[in-house]
């Protein structure tokens, strides 16, 4: 009896097309195989070599690329996948070769294809990551002024919200208007009580936040008068080392400066410090 290949209906004798695919029938369907089941991609020499195909995939988004023992007289290890993942493997390869090519060749040729490759995909990584590293690191500190302002305007805000939804509510309740039932009128004489308990408390936390505030202002204003004598560009040029990257110089000036920064003021906040010092380097940066 004849079969689609596609979607596995079988046909009476004589129809030679499917009506749903409208692809040949064959007599036969493929044995079916497990697309989870480990495939031979090729054998390379070592295990270094191995490793770094193995890495060189998993950067390419596979799963189940992994490294084994040759099973055979052979020397060395198989590269494997499972098999709905070899196309995305053979596909990864291609860019330097094609496929009929890698199957001719020995896979340890491709080597320096891969390593570049794979070493451009790790700058690229650690580009990003250094990035999201810089990004948070400068926006950890939340000051004390901006804190007390954010807590003040939602004090108000809740605080004027909840006397106006009480003084509705109570113009419902007294015939003024008709608006709500009295279901709606308890829901919302809750909410509102809330919105008052709210506002009362940010600004009973805004209150305790104001002598913290100028406290603040006058260590910040001493803090910036020192890092203004003694972090200069001179300085900053002092901590950068030629043969270390972007991201090495970017981590270890910034740390010595941190610590240079809480050495003069001992009770200064650190992550107050990491980010004075961030804004400090990135404008050494842009200058040179």
């Amino acid at each position: 009896m004849p079969w689609c290949p596609k979607c596995k209906n079988e046909y009476i004798e004589g129809i030679t097309t499917c009506a749903d695919c409208g692809v040949e029938l064959v007599e036969e369907l493929p044995a079916e195989t497990d697309p989870g089941a480990p495939v031979i991609l090729c054998h390379v020499n070592d295990k270094e070599t191995a490793d770094k195909f193995v890495s060189y995939l998993c950067y390419g988004g596979l799963k189940t690329a992994a490294a084994i023992p040759a099973d055979n007289e052979k020397a060395g290890f198989d590269l494997v996948a499972a098999e709905f993942e070899r196309e995305s493997a053979e596909n990864m390869f291609a860019q330097f070769h094609s496929i009929d090519e890698i199957t001719d060749m020995d896979p340890n040729e491709l080597m320096p294809d891969v390593e570049k490759q794979l070493e451009e995909l790790q700058s690229e990584e650690a580009s990003h990551m250094f990035s999201e590293l810089r990004t948070e690191a400068s926006s950890v500190y939340v000051k004390k002024k901006d804190k007390y302002s954010d807590l003040k305007f939602s004090g108000i805000s809740f605080l004027l919200f909840g006397i106006v939804g009480i003084g509705v509510v109570a113009a419902n309740q007294l015939k003024f208007i008709s608006f709500f039932n009295e279901f709606s009128m308890i829901i919302m004489a809750v909410v509102f009580v809330l919105f008052i308990g709210i506002g009362i408390a940010s600004l009973i936390r805004a209150g305790k936040l104001k002598n913290i505030v100028s406290e603040e202002e006058k260590v910040t204003k001493d803090v910036m008068t020192w890092i203004d004598a003694n972090i200069n560009d001179e300085l900053i040029g002092t901590l950068i080392d030629a043969s270390l990257s972007e991201e090495d110089n970017y981590f270890s000036a910034h740390e010595k400066l941190c610590n240079m920064l809480i050495e003069q003021f001992p009770l200064f906040s650190r992550a107050y410090a990491d980010e004075l010092m961030d804004e400090r380097y990135n404008d050494y940066c842009e200058r040179h």
